[in-house]
């Protein structure tokens, strides 16, 4: 029992810190002499995001669009009557200085939050352009503070979670090209492996994006100094997962060309089978890495796939290998110019 609520509190901090920053942030605006308290924990709702970054970003957000939206309508509400026109017509000047000024659009409407409310409520309650500036201030610094230091968001464990599920699914997808190219690499199936080529780059690209919010969730955390150096691996790891897919996605395209070509012999599909099974074992133990780090040492010289190029064929590895790119250059831009060309 005490485990799961050890659990709740660490992981589950979206569901208990903004009622914790909440009442803390309406009591302390009580204190502070606010008489809208509910603009401290409004605040605090708005400001803790998913990630640090954002939290910061949206906190630093609603207390400078909130300042500038206050002191705004502050200095003009005396000369203009309350009407739909007049709010109409601060909304569209506040608006016009936020866009001259190049703002982010968030800013936007903070300012035209403040200027709509201090409008309404100057004339009947003095002291609200006051308390809103003051209250706002203390649901940014309480939901800041609660966000930052009491078990802040983790967004690397859930990146490197995002890392070995790709890690499985790359040697699953070795794995299968394996057995395709061992078949001859029939035309019949390798559109089915196009397409699932192109799901594994989506997974690929989400596996990239949460690596990145790993990142900015550490941004601003001081506490942060492990969960860095762990996400400085993870990013080379990324760099192994990237590399391994674009070779794939490489040998699947030669290896169709290929069998095309009616040049792919039994003996020559039988040694790439072995070799890309080599590589999808290669993969499944070093993503093994990721749940116990000391699996590494087990990846050793010998369980490394001895994959060399024949000695007959030194003398033409890399003009072979740059004929090959120049000619997916070729290609690629001649169905470009083609598809351009059908598009008039």
């Amino acid at each position: 029992m005490t485990s799961k609520w050890i659990h709740f509190i660490k992981y589950k901090g979206m569901v208990w810190k903004p009622p914790l920053a909440a009442a803390l942030s309406w009591a302390l605006a009580e204190w502070a002499g606010s008489k809208h308290p509910y603009l401290a924990p409004l605040t605090v709702i708005l400001s803790i995001q998913l990630t640090v970054d954002k939290s910061v970003q949206f906190a630093w957000q609603r207390v400078i669009g909130t300042v500038a939206g206050v002191l705004f309508t502050a200095a003009i509400a005396p000369y203009v009557s309350l009407n739909a026109w007049s709010i109409g017509l601060l909304l569209l000047v506040g608006a016009l200085i936020v866009t001259g000024l190049k703002l982010e659009h968030a800013l936007l409407i903070q300012v035209a939050l403040s200027i709509l409310f201090v409008l309404y409520f100057q004339n009947k309650i003095p002291s609200y352009p006051l308390d809103r500036i003051r209250d706002t201030v203390i649901g940014a610094i309480v939901a800041l503070l609660i966000q930052i230091f009491i078990f802040p968001p983790d967004s690397v464990n859930k990146a490197q979670s995002k890392m070995r599920q790709f890690a499985g699914h790359l040697s699953h997808h070795y794995m299968n090209a394996a057995h395709w190219v061992h078949a001859g690499s029939p035309s019949s199936e390798a559109n089915t492996l196009q397409t699932e080529l192109q799901s594994l780059f989506k997974e690929l690209h989400q596996t990239t994006t949460e690596l990145n919010k790993a990142e900015q969730s550490l941004r601003f955390n001081p506490l942060g100094r492990k969960k860095r150096i762990a996400l400085k691996k993870l990013n080379r790891q990324m760099e192994q997962l990237r590399s391994g897919f674009a070779n794939l996605a490489d040998m699947i395209r030669i290896f169709t060309n290929w069998s095309e070509s009616g040049k792919f012999a039994a003996e020559d599909q039988r040694t790439w089978a072995a070799h890309l099974k080599s590589l999808a074992r290669l993969i499944t133990d070093w993503r093994g890495t990721f749940d116990d780090p000391a699996a590494c040492s087990l990846v050793t010289d010998e369980a490394i796939p001895q994959i060399k190029t024949p000695a007959y064929m030194d003398n033409y590895q890399y003009p072979i290998a740059l004929y090959t790119n120049a000619q997916q250059v070729v290609q690629d831009f001649r169905l470009a110019a083609t598809l351009s060309s059908k598009a008039r």
